[in-house]
């Protein structure tokens, strides 16, 4: 598409023109897919039965993208009322921003009584994460730990019984 787009504006206008305006399409893309990280979310089960929501970011959490991260997590948890993971295995970096929203976050989840896990954190963001000291920030990296977390909590989940 910024291809297209800088070929007619170098058609139209005069070609200097057309290509400072191909540069700026593209850096319009490249700012929106900073911004808007693929999510994919999913209702998944532990050894022990529990329910609980996979919510898994497909990139880094920095400035751009960090606030459309806290919705998309906020409306899919509010959907459900299962407990939350946000697997970061594939979150390789994160800024102060990222460190802030997550904390507040953390603060939502806990006036709502919605528990909020962590899985597979990188370190250097878990120490990032960490600098704010942000109650209830649990982090786990084996999936066995997660029915464990539950029980620590006194978490039981709500049967649903239909007449």
């Amino acid at each position: 598409l910024p291809g297209l787009g800088t070929f007619v504006a170098c058609l139209v206008l005069p070609l200097e023109i057309g290509i400072l305006i191909g540069v700026g399409l593209n850096v319009i893309f490249i700012l929106y897919h900073a911004a808007r990280p693929k999510i994919t979310t999913e209702i998944l089960t532990t050894s022990a039965g529990n329910e609980y929501l996979m919510i898994t970011p497909d990139r880094c959490l920095m400035f751009p993208s960090v606030d459309y991260v806290r919705n998309l997590v906020t409306k899919h948890s509010m959907r459900q009322n299962v407990p939350v993971v946000i697997d970061a295995s594939h979150i390789y970096g994160a800024d102060f921003t990222a460190a802030t929203v997550i904390e507040s976050l953390l603060n939502d989840f806990a006036a709502r009584s919605q528990l909020l896990f962590f899985y597979n954190l990188k370190p250097s963001i878990c120490a990032l994460f960490e600098t704010l000291s942000p109650a209830e920030f649990v982090v786990y990296y084996q999936e066995e730990q997660l029915d464990q977390l539950l029980k620590d909590r006194n978490y039981e989940q709500k049967k649903t019984i239909t007449v």
